[in-house]
């Protein structure tokens, strides 16, 4: 199956040629950059091999919605940010799950926290069955991450587009909808993704990224989460255990400290 990897980028970052070089090492994967129209024409002269898009609006979402609303017949997508990475082997391992699964709309893997250097910080934690996410998400909890997460088009496609009135949460919003539309997700025991951890990111204002997240939770039923908890905290003790042996008994805010 064919894959759309979408980036939005301001064509300034250090590490977007490591970005491009990640998705390059996947097998068929198709790399869209959305950028200002101004920076087009560089992004194009360092990166010929891929396609390289006006951003159409205003703001990250507006800017991933230029890049799923582009022709073409991948059949899965993705986005990450202009300085993460995919992980080959663990991404192969997601498209295999879909492949082999048709009821599922989606998978998820795990995903690695790196530093400015590309250093392992840790990873963040995920569910690993699927049937917890809306009863943990419901809870407060995050159980799925971006970068780690494959879309089948198709799946998507009644969803309409990301909701471009989130600054920071537009992901969570999808990822909602999706699950309360019925779309199937799996979840991969493979590290599919690395987040780079550094200063200036959207996701430290951590007050404006609470309220996006609250407006968004607040949707969802509640009913019993004790045993989602449980089952998360469980299978995600060795990323607890990792942390603390790395950075001592932090919230993972202060991993963005790691310049």
């Amino acid at each position: 199956m064919t894959l759309r990897v979408i980036t939005a980028t301001r064509g300034m970052s250090a590490h977007l040629a490591a970005t491009v070089a990640s998705v390059a090492a996947v097998p068929g994967a198709r790399h869209i950059l959305v950028a200002p129209a101004a920076a087009g024409a560089d992004l194009a002269r360092k990166f010929p091999g891929l396609t390289v898009l006006a951003e159409n609006g205003t703001g990250l979402y507006a800017a991933l919605n230029t890049g799923l609303d582009a022709p073409g017949d991948e059949a899965l997508v993705t986005w990450i940010n202009d300085d993460d990475l995919l992980v080959a082997p663990g991404l192969a391992a997601a498209l295999a799950g879909l492949a082999a699964a048709a009821a599922l709309g989606a998978v998820y893997g795990r995903v690695e926290l790196i530093d400015a250097d590309t250093r392992r910080l840790g990873e963040l934690p995920v569910a690993h069955r699927a049937a917890d996410l809306l009863p943990l998400l419901a809870a407060g909890l995050m159980p799925l991450a971006q970068p780690g997460t494959v879309f089948r088009r198709s799946a998507l496609a009644p969803l309409g587009r990301f909701d471009p009135s989130f600054r920071l949460a537009g992901d969570l919003d999808l990822f909602v909808r999706a699950l309360r539309a019925g779309v199937g997700f799996g979840f991969v025991d493979a590290v599919v993704a690395r987040f780079r951890l550094h200063g200036g990111q959207l996701s430290k204002d951590e007050v404006a990224a609470a309220l996006e997240h609250a407006r968004i939770v607040e949707t969802l039923p509640r009913g019993p989460a004790f045993a989602p908890r449980l089952r998360f905290r469980w299978a995600n003790l060795p990323v607890y255990l990792e942390r603390v042996r790395r950075h001592g008994f932090v919230r993972m805010q202060s991993l963005y400290r790691h310049d």
